[in-house]
């Protein structure tokens, strides 16, 4: 019995003094926790400049947070503790890719990247979705996890604490549904607009059986009526930085002004937001590339205009609807003409002008925490007759086919002046009786490089690879290159965009150069 009582005795030491240590470590990482946070956030926004400049203190954390023995801590101190690592472990995602503009920007910043929390690897999705949410079931994680985004609640300027924290959630839970900016209500029309987080996580705010509107007014000063309607505003996805010219805590949900240049093809609009777009482009060649890639001379012009006029208008944050209708003119003439003649847009015997195509398009953002992925798909139908001129006699116009266009768009910003953007773009195509053995596929590849030098001018390069094929294979293909630069005539409303490419490379393709010139419209 008294061997039997010296094991215990040991086991139980052992164990008490592993809790104690475990304890201390807690301790010593709320502490550093407290200060980092006092000295590099200010008003709900992060110093994450000054942060990238020296992080010896992010860096030690991170080394607390990797070596703490987790399960050996009260359950209210893993409470705590996970949520300020959480919050501690978005700045160090931001800061180790910094500069950026949103931790969109970062491929799998929430649900790819692990880091090691207490000896285990998990990402932050994992510490939100697995280790809090339904641990603990507490709807206010939603306003002290920072995701690094303005739409986020504002981040504080303080640790989290074991013994203050039921405290603290209510502070912060009351500040964020007594913000004006983040829960409007406008009592004329009886509507109340909210942020998406009430839709992403509805479950967790209807967990005591009442509504999202119940639980709203358990923290509000000025209760809102449960037979308002509700709607929810987009989120904001850009970086929660502190600056000298970015002080509110919560952005705007109600503004209406775009930074266009934040509205790539990659990037869907808001709801009810409308985009108008015509790109005019007019290709011209007077040579081209055999089928062994040499350039032989046609001795003759021959020029082609396309407008293409796109209206997109935004039904939800991630869904687009709209629709294309395409203008086509033609234009043969001798070697030594001008290819703007064709902007005469004459009938002659050697010139056609015709609508060529109409049809409804569809956007949407397949995955909600990739804000920078898109895919557009346009079903476009052929209005004029006879555009091959096989009939009629006339120039060739355009393929008379109907013509699936899906595009998959991608972004990545470098930087706050520089941005990657990718565009895979298959044109698959049918005849009018939609014969099986009729179909063609086309998949061009474009990546642009674009330059903002200030926020209303972008300057960019662009390479484009355009292959098509038939049942043995590719049976032509071309490489254009070009020079583009757009304008705001007026800021976050009107902008206009001019290119030049040049055709460098082919087989069984032309050999032009294209002038373009386009007009976009967003509100």
């Amino acid at each position: 019995m008294g061997y039997l009582r010296q094991i215990c005795y040991t086991i139980v030491t052992v164990f008490t003094f592993h809790t104690a240590y475990s304890q201390n470590e807690a301790d010593d990482f709320f502490s550093s926790a407290n200060r980092f946070f006092n000295q590099y956030v200010s008003n709900g926004l992060v110093n994450y400049s000054a942060i990238h400049s020296d992080r010896k203190e992010l860096d030690s954390l991170t080394i607390q947070i990797r070596n703490i023995h987790f399960e050996l801590l009260p359950e209210n101190v893993k409470k705590t503790f996970l949520i300020n690592t959480y919050n501690i472990l978005v700045i160090k995602n931001v800061v180790d890719h910094y500069p950026i503009k949103s931790p969109m920007d970062i491929s799998g910043f929430y649900n790819g990247i692990k880091y090691e929390v207490g000896g285990k690897k998990i990402t932050l999705d994992e510490i939100e979705n697995k280790e809090l949410r339904p641990v603990y079931k507490d709807a206010r994680l939603h306003f002290v996890l920072v995701c690094g985004a303005n739409g986020c609640p504002p981040i504080i300027s303080n640790a989290f604490l074991p013994d203050k924290l039921e405290n603290q959630m209510d502070v912060q839970a009351k500040a964020a549904l007594n913000n004006n900016n983040f829960i409007t209500v406008n009592d004329a029309e009886k509507k109340v607009l909210l942020s998406e987080i009430f839709k992403w996580y509805e479950e967790d705010f209807k967990q005591d059986g009442s509504s999202v509107i119940g639980f709203i007014n358990k923290y509000r000063e000025n209760k809102i009526p449960e037979d308002y309607k509700v709607d929810y505003y987009d989120y904001d996805w850009s970086l929660n930085e502190f600056n000298k010219n970015n002080t509110e805590q919560l952005s705007d949900p109600t503004q209406k002004t775009a930074n266009i240049q934040a509205y790539t093809p990659s990037v869907l609009l808001k709801r009810n937001q409308w985009e108008y777009k015509f790109f005019n482009n007019l290709y011209t060649q007077t040579e081209g590339f055999d089928k062994d890639g040499n350039k032989i001379n046609y001795h003759s012009r021959s020029s082609y205009f396309s407008s293409i006029n796109q209206f997109l208008i935004g039904i939800s944050p991630r869904l687009s609807i709209g629709a294309d209708m395409w203008i086509k003119s033609v234009r043969n003439d001798s070697e030594t003409s001008s290819p703007f003649a064709l902007l005469k847009f004459e009938n002659t015997p050697n010139t056609r002008t015709a609508i060529s195509s109409v049809g409804p398009k569809i956007k949407i953002a397949p995955f909600k925490k990739l804000a920078h992925l898109s895919v557009q798909s346009t079903f476009l139908i052929p209005v004029s007759k006879d555009q091959e001129g096989a009939s009629n006699g006339k120039p060739y116009l355009s393929a008379d086919r109907y013509f699936l266009i899906t595009q998959f768009y991608y972004d990545h910003s470098i930087g706050n002046k520089f941005q990657l953007f990718f565009q895979l773009a298959p044109w698959l195509s049918v005849n009018k009786t939609f014969e099986t053995k009729s179909i063609n596929l086309a998949t061009p590849l474009d990546v642009f490089l674009s330059w903002f030098p200030s926020k209303r001018v972008t300057v960019y390069v662009q390479n484009e690879f355009w292959p098509s094929y038939n049942e043995k294979g590719i049976s032509s293909w071309f490489r254009q290159e070009g020079v583009g630069l757009k304008f705001q005539l007026i800021p976050g409303l009107l902008e206009t965009e001019v290119l030049y490419t040049k055709f460098t490379m082919g087989m069984n393709a032309g050999a032009g150069q294209t002038f373009n010139f386009g007009v976009r419209v967003i509100r």
